[in-house]
């Protein structure tokens, strides 16, 4: 009877142990699903540091093409080219600068309305890469974590091309010394409220509402 007793203890300390276990991998697993499925939603566009030209040229000013999701912007002036792709489901745009030569200048990403991020690629005029800036360093809270916390905050980041309306801008800056980050978003019609958020730990600095003047 002792022993039968003994035995039933051991296959129901076994069977608990087999169910939590059970439930650490199935909760681990729901995590890692979400967190995957979060990720998946910042859809984050890349550029590479080959040598490239133009793709289309154009007379001085701007022409726009919609492909797909995507809209591009072709940008021409005395100075040189531009090229910047939006997509309809991304925070990010991919940005080209190019010489009156039609070669490569510089080109990257950056947030649709505001701060690089990632590495930047610089060319001289004969196309050879000059330089790779890391426009993250010293942003230990990062660009993701800016977007988790517009998103606690109920802030509104626009996704793809706004040609309208005020857009929420996000800003890398320097503030009494160090690397910041500055949110302008609005808050009503006639109201921005600006918001720097420290670039190491995420910490709020300081929060202001200045006017917002439509022209």
């Amino acid at each position: 009877m002792a022993l039968a007793m003994e035995t039933s203890k051991f296959f129901y300390t076994l069977k608990n142990n087999s169910m939590k276990k059970i439930l650490i991998l199935t909760l681990f697993s729901i995590f890692t699903q979400c967190h995957s499925q979060k990720n998946s939603k910042i859809m984050i566009p890349t550029v590479d540091k080959e040598f490239e030209t133009i793709t289309k040229k154009i007379d001085d000013g701007r022409k726009d093409e919609i492909n797909g999701k995507n809209h591009i912007i072709y940008t021409s002036a005395k100075i040189g080219f531009g090229e910047v792709k939006y997509n309809e489901d991304s925070y990010f745009s991919v940005i080209k600068n190019f010489y009156p030569s039609k070669n490569i200048q510089n080109k990257g990403v950056a947030f649709n309305e505001g701060a690089p991020i990632g590495i930047w690629y610089y060319f001289d005029q004969s196309g050879k890469l000059t330089k790779e800036e890391n426009t993250d360093e010293n942003y230990e809270f990062t660009y993701q974590n800016i977007i988790t916390y517009c998103e606690l905050n109920k802030i509104n980041l626009s996704k793809g091309y706004k040609d309208s309306g005020y857009q929420t801008k996000v800003l890398k800056l320097d503030y009494e010394s160090r690397n910041v980050w500055q949110i302008s978003h609005q808050i009503t019609a006639d109201q921005i409220q600006e918001i720097i958020l420290d670039g190491k730990n995420g910490k709020e600095i300081t929060r202001k509402t200045v006017p917002f003047i439509n022209n």
